[in-house]
């Protein structure tokens, strides 16, 4: 994945959450009051500025009442990484307990699909 493939992702992921933020009907600030962050970081984050963990991913959707995989855009690099970087941060987030083991398979389903 290129510099500029990771930097329109990210600018993708944030269009998805504020899109979907927008169409709950809630504030940036509300938003980041349920998720014990400032609205800064929002803000950030819907930019494409902050790149959040997939953690937080997982708590956006469950907030905004929208499957995970909302947030990611179907997206073709120039090198085809992208699928073993997403294992990558699933396996470490597993290993720190932010993921819960009921998502793994809601996680692997996603990964198989989109190889």
């Amino acid at each position: 994945m290129t510099d500029n493939d990771k930097e329109q992702f990210y600018i993708q992921v944030g269009k998805s959450i504020r899109k979907a933020r927008t169409k709950a009907a809630m504030s940036q600030a509300g938003l980041a009051k349920k998720v014990n962050m400032s609205r800064a970081s929002i803000v950030n984050i819907e930019k494409g500025r902050q790149h959040p963990p997939l953690h937080l991913l997982w708590s956006l959707s469950e907030i905004l009442e929208v499957n995970v995989g909302n947030f990611i855009p179907e997206f073709q690099t120039s090198t085809n990484e992208l699928n073993p970087l997403f294992e990558k941060f699933i396996k470490e987030s597993t290993e720190k307990g932010h993921i819960h083991e009921d998502s793994m398979e809601n996680l692997n389903s996603f990964i198989s699909q989109s190889n």
